[in-house]
């Protein structure tokens, strides 16, 4: 399998649940890859998963604060510095909170959500777009949910800041038509992550979309094999 091949890769949240899946798909399809990470605890997991089976040649991994923008604009730098350019951006990055009413959610709390969720997205596409407008080719996927298209109730910070994403996406992939780069968002419901299994032990997990699917789907998206598709997100609910 090919569908990447040789092509170098950003993918934020690439030591997480979601992201290792992600990471062993584009590897397998040819790829070199570049991951910012974050959480300590994360990069063992990666690296077993990871470097037992491809090795780490083909991996740049640097911890980053994905919410500085001097450090994303080092981390750019670096990648382009050991890879020479970056093809596709993967914005993984996130986070999931709830469980209160717009009354009661707190200013900090609602902030806290775009931070987490918009804002990684926003200044690595800002950071990266340049150089894929340089070499007049892109792609860019980017990571809204479910509840982001629908709304939740005592979700509202969640959903508006993936919601966002929806509107940040269309809005980026009219700027950047005519520089072949094409944007797109994901959109899954819930994810088949140990931790969700923990946190929701009674709920009907072999529903759940498992994150190898999102990941062949991400693969596809930032392909030669798409032509046409830019500014939409694609729903992958699983059975859910």
């Amino acid at each position: 399998m090919d569908l990447l091949k040789n092509r170098v890769a950003v993918i934020t949240g690439g030591t997480g649940a979601l992201g290792r899946a992600v990471s062993e798909r584009f590897l397998e399809e040819g790829a070199r890859i570049a991951v910012p990470w974050i959480v300590e605890a994360e990069v063992p997991l990666f690296n077993n998963r990871i470097g037992s089976r491809f090795g780490m040649s083909s991996v740049f991994l640097s911890k980053v604060n994905l919410g500085e923008e001097e450090q994303i604009a080092r981390f750019v730098d670096e990648t382009v510095r050991q890879m020479s350019r970056i093809d596709i951006l993967v914005n993984l990055v996130g986070g999931f909170w709830g469980g209160k009413t717009i009354a009661e959610t707190t200013l900090a709390e609602w902030q806290a959500m775009f931070d987490l969720n918009l804002k990684p997205t926003f200044l690595c596409c800002r950071a990266i777009v340049p150089i894929m407008q340089k070499n007049k080719y892109g792609r860019i996927v980017s990571v809204s949910s479910r509840t982001g298209l629908t709304g939740a109730g005592e979700f509202a910070a969640y959903a508006v800041a993936k919601g966002a994403i929806k509107t940040f996406t269309a809005s980026l992939a009219e700027e950047v038509l005519a520089d072949n780069i094409l944007v797109n968002a994901i959109a899954p419901s819930t994810i088949d992550t140990e931790a969700n299994r923990k946190s929701m032990p009674n709920a009907k997990h072999e529903n759940w979309v498992k994150p190898e699917d999102i990941a062949r789907t991400i693969a596809y998206l930032c392909s030669e094999q798409n032509q046409v598709t830019s500014g939409a997100v694609i729903p992958v609910y699983g059975r859910a």
